[in-house]
């Protein structure tokens, strides 16, 4: 197991400094304790409405939040902006913004597909950064959906062990044992930074080989995308629903395309395609994660926000929207995650 993040949520600019060196402190006394390594620290901070709010908290979180070794989140919005002015700041500062739409709504429809057009011709690779919430408002250390709900400072984390639930043994303990060390380890590095704790996002969320689609697999008896997978997604969603700690967040099964190895595989050999996925995301969460889109196509984008609002208003749950505008069949996600195929919206497939 592997704490995936550590993150901060405050609205408390101020005392930044302070508090990311108790967390620091925290970190480097629970890693040494537990033998667990942080893959990412994580400042997350309330929604914005206005620019040059955003301009001089996103100066400041470069300034104090970067040098600490921090990525963040400082760029949530409720409502659009220019879209222009926004792929700046996100380049600029390096930081990962988050849309909400509540409901399905065309202007901020228009204004994502607008961000992802302006991303493609400068930065394809900076929509990593960018998600839409679809649903109601929910606080996950889970970037880029991350915004501080209830203001003030807290805490939380998100874990990786698809691994650990390879190794054998029965699954519903071996997900509370890994899910309740994590929790522990939470709530103890809250105590020493002196900050609430506001629980644990106990998502099952792939990295590169760490895959979840090896755990759906061997939970179904089966290959990713053949029938009886999302009954095995669903059981799978069901003991996380069912662990008794402090969670907070999505706490489902995650899908994002471009993070899973085993899932492109999935969707190069043909058992997996975009509908499938549409359709898996009313037994988890934010299926449409990563996901390399034609940039021909990022008018399409529109439809797919509108098939997802349906899902989200049956299933009663959030989902997260993440796009990358690719050209050609293949797209290189950076060193984290590699190649990733293309898959066109027209088709679902992926892209010849």
């Amino acid at each position: 197991m592997r704490i995936r993040a550590v993150t901060l949520f405050t609205d408390d600019l101020a005392s930044l400094p302070n508090l990311l060196n108790r967390v620091n402190a925290g970190i480097s006394v629970v890693s040494s304790k537990y033998g667990v390594s942080i893959v990412t620290k994580r400042v997350t901070l309330p929604f914005v409405d206005n620019i040059n709010a955003a301009k001089e908290q996103l100066r400041i979180l470069k300034s104090i939040a970067a040098r600490r070794g921090y990525v963040y989140s400082g760029l949530s919005l409720m409502t659009p902006l220019d879209p222009f002015t926004v792929v700046k700041l996100i380049t600029e500062y390096d930081t990962y913004s988050m849309v909400w739409m509540p409901e399905y709504d065309d202007e901020l429809a228009n204004f994502y597909i607008n961000l992802l057009k302006s991303m493609a011709s400068e930065e394809p690779l900076a929509a990593r950064k960018v998600a839409i919430l679809l649903g109601d408002l929910i606080e996950t250390p889970y970037y880029p959906a991350s915004v501080n709900v209830k203001g003030g400072t807290g805490l939380s984390i998100a874990i990786l062990y698809a691994s650990d639930l390879l190794e054998g043994g029965d699954l519903q303990r071996k997900l509370k044992d890994l899910v309740g060390k994590a929790n522990a380890i939470g709530e103890e590095l809250s105590e020493l930074a002196g900050v609430e704790y506001r629980g644990i996002d106990a998502s099952l969320s792939p990295w590169g080989q760490d895959s979840v689609v090896k755990v759906i697999e061997k939970v179904g008896g089966l290959r990713f995308g053949e029938l009886g997978t999302m009954a095995a997604i669903g059981f799978i969603n069901r003991l996380i629903s069912e662990l008794p700690f402090n969670k907070t967040g999505f706490n489902e099964v995650m899908l994002p395309l471009g993070e899973d190895n085993e899932l492109k595989e999935r969707f190069n050999d043909g058992l997996v395609d975009l509908f499938k996925l549409i359709s898996y995301t009313q037994v988890c969460v934010a299926g449409i994660d990563m996901v390399p889109v034609p940039v021909s196509e990022l008018e399409l984008s529109r439809n797919l926000l509108l098939d997802l609002t349906e899902v989200v208003r049956v299933k009663g749950r959030s989902l997260g929207v993440r796009l990358i505008p690719a050209r050609g069949t293949s797209m290189d996600l950076g060193e984290d995650f590699g190649k990733s195929p293309v898959i066109s919206l027209l088709t679902g497939r992926v892209l010849k």
